[in-house]
């Protein structure tokens, strides 16, 4: 089951993740944001890993899934879903999560088995811890 978290929360964490000092340019997604990106999703894509990590957790946590996320260890850009960006989460405990990002701000939280059950583009391209 998915779950979804509002796009005040998603800002809330935006902003948070961003204050700090940022990881080396190398560390950012590596990925051109697609044309219909909203500022929302354009945030995430700008964020380093570590900030976008930070952010994901909050999302897991706040989607209210069971399970024993308690950190984020690599998260990865997978691609494009119903022309929202996709990311994929790799918690400490070794869970797989797959997070859609709407264009209000919104994100989409799913175990990544659920997501390609569901028709989401695979998580295959799963960060290595």
């Amino acid at each position: 089951m998915s779950r979804l978290m509002t796009g005040t929360t998603l800002a809330l964490m935006l902003a948070l993740a961003s204050c700090g000092e940022g990881a080396p340019e190398t560390d950012r997604a590596e990925t051109a944001a697609p044309e219909s990106a909203t500022n929302y999703q354009q945030e995430i894509l700008s964020l380093d890993e570590g900030q976008r990590n930070a952010v994901f957790i909050r999302a897991i946590r706040d989607a209210d899934i069971e399970g024993t996320c308690q950190g984020v260890e690599s998260s990865a850009y997978v691609g494009e879903y119903q022309d929202a960006p996709m990311w994929t989460a790799r918690c400490s405990d070794g869970t797989d999560w797959a997070i859609v990002l709407g264009p209000t701000g919104t994100a989409q939280v799913m175990a990544c088995a659920a997501a390609e059950q569901a028709g989401l583009p695979s998580c295959a391209t799963r960060p290595t811890a």
